[in-house]
């Protein structure tokens, strides 16, 4: 049966992650390290993970995992980014007048691992258009599996239902026009990037948001979100993660701003918080104001 694959599954897993970080094993995977597809940084068993993302066992158990990892707490705090993008679509909604003959607004998800944010966003927007992107095509494969799921079992006869799309991408480099997207989303990725990655992401994602569009970042806390954690956050960085103690002391709003995204709004949710950030839309004509002629 489903339930007890997956707690075998959960068990050995357990049981090696448990063993290898008592060890502090090598964190290499079965990538060679001159792989051009995979970055190096990413090529790393984080939190121990079997195979890290890299594997297909690794996809079927990662769930059961973080979920026992976060003590049931883990599907609560991803949803803090619902909040975000339902204020992201109301604005979008306003800038189009409301029309249901205007342009609809479009979602992307970065590293969008096995798909379960991408569900509990078709749960509440079904007729919204999705694309998710992840590097690992086994995740990504999970995620189209998962979503296959969610059609047969919740989307039910719709006749409205979006479209959606799986694209394996590095989000550093995505394979989108400019504009494209209306929001993007980005639920526990930065805190396993180093600072030059979360550059180029930061990039990109301003260069595929359309003018007046919204990031939604979802991840851990940092230094000073709970301040009476600050003590033993960084701890969580010793269990292969190598980039996590950089990230708690990063300054997201200024890496926003410094990519031409305003930082907007902010919640917190136990060890979990959830921002986002504006694209600022290009003032109108009426807003410009009158002008003499060129200037040289």
């Amino acid at each position: 049966s489903y339930v007890a694959d997956r707690s075998v599954r959960f068990v050995r897993e357990a049981v090696g992650t448990l063993r290898r970080s008592r060890e502090r094993a090598d964190t290499s995977t079965w990538v060679e390290s001159g792989s051009d597809l995979y970055p190096k940084y990413y090529q790393h068993t984080f939190h121990y993970q079997t195979d890290g993302w890299l594997s297909s066992d690794s996809a079927e158990v990662y769930e059961t995992s973080t979920e026992t990892l976060f003590l049931g707490r883990q599907d609560a705090m991803q949803r803090t980014s619902l909040v975000h993008i339902s204020r992201a679509l109301q604005r979008h909604r306003a800038m189009e007048g409301h029309s249901a003959a205007g342009p609809q607004p479009k979602l992307l998800e970065i590293g969008c691992g096995t798909g379960r944010v991408m569900s509990f966003i078709r749960d509440n927007w079904p007729s919204l258009d999705v694309t998710v992107s992840d590097l690992s095509p086994f995740y990504l494969e999970k995620a189209r599996e998962n979503n296959a799921y969610w059609e047969r079992r919740f989307a039910g006869s719709s006749t409205s239902l979006g479209r959606s799309a799986f694209v394996q991408a590095n989000a550093e480099a995505l394979p989108f026009e400019d504009g494209s997207f209306d929001v993007v989303v980005s639920v526990y990725l930065f805190h396993e990037l180093p600072a030059e990655a979360q550059e180029a992401v930061f990039a990109d994602v301003a260069r595929v948001l359309a003018p007046g569009g919204t990031f939604v970042l979802t991840d851990s806390v940092q230094l000073g979100d709970r301040p009476y954690a600050d003590e033993s956050m960084g701890r969580f960085g010793d269990f292969a993660e190598p980039h996590y103690k950089a990230y708690i002391r990063r300054d997201l709003a200024a890496l926003a701003r410094a990519h031409g995204l305003e930082p907007f709004e902010k919640e917190v949710s136990s060890s979990t918080k959830s921002l986002s950030f504006v694209k600022p839309s290009p003032p109108s004509a009426s807003e410009e104001g009158p002008t003499d002629g060129p200037t040289n």
